[in-house]
């Protein structure tokens, strides 16, 4: 797999995503992919990135929120020989903690969506309480709340596999979302364009225009 300098983007863009947040967010893209070997090459590129095992941990886990444990845990089985060779052993299971989940999930929530939030949340429980509670609970509490990765860094990664997997709707707000959090919109254009190799072209332009970002933005 091409190394971060190897990986174009649009002509005349400066990258806006560090070494780590772009191997990172590769190897998101090839989880959502579901291509063992792409999964394996996208771990060493992002050790080559600068990323840590630990940070390359937390990316494989969080997929399983958006991807299901299935293709999570073969993700796991793919990056896991890189790993290995790095030397690191996953940490225990966290212990669970449900008033702290939901504490840090609301804020993190909140964060994420803004102003939108209350309306998601009522737009939600109008479609399925049980989801709206795991969300906040499982998603941004248990799961995107671990302090193994910045907030700003786990939504690029979470913008490359909705992109993949072209959850346009979900998209559209992470991209937002990530903006929230303290990334850059420059960022957020990266992580789509760092999809190309595994969604195809076309994706990464639709991906684009739902994201609000079919002109490059240099700025912010």
């Amino acid at each position: 797999m091409p190394s971060r300098a190897e990986r174009p983007l649009s002509p005349g863009s400066a990258a806006a995503l560090s070494g780590p947040e772009a191997g990172l967010v590769g190897l998101s893209a090839a989880i959502a992919g579901g291509d063992g070997d792409a999964v394996t090459g996208a771990a060493e590129t992002a050790i080559r990135d600068g990323a840590s095992p630990a940070e390359i941990y937390e990316a494989l886990l969080q997929s399983y929120l958006f991807v299901g444990f299935p293709r999570a845990i073969e993700a796991f089985f793919a990056a896991d020989p890189v790993l290995v060779t790095h030397g690191f052993a996953p940490p225990a299971a966290a212990r669970p903690d449900l008033p702290g989940w939901s504490a840090s999930g609301e804020a993190l929530c909140r964060s994420v969506y803004g102003r939108n939030y209350e309306r998601l949340i009522e737009r939600m429980r109008g479609l399925t309480p049980d989801l709206a509670s795991w969300m906040i609970l499982e998603g941004y509490g248990k799961t995107l709340s671990r302090p193994g990765l910045t907030p700003i860094t786990r939504e690029y990664c979470v913008v490359a596999i909705l992109t993949v997997t072209r959850m346009w709707r979900q998209l559209r707000s992470h991209a937002i979302g990530a903006v929230n959090v303290g990334g850059t919109r420059a960022g957020v254009r990266e992580a789509i364009e760092r999809c190309s190799a595994v969604a195809g072209s076309g994706t990464v332009r639709e991906a684009l225009r739902v994201a609000g970002l079919e002109v490059h933005d240099a700025g912010r």
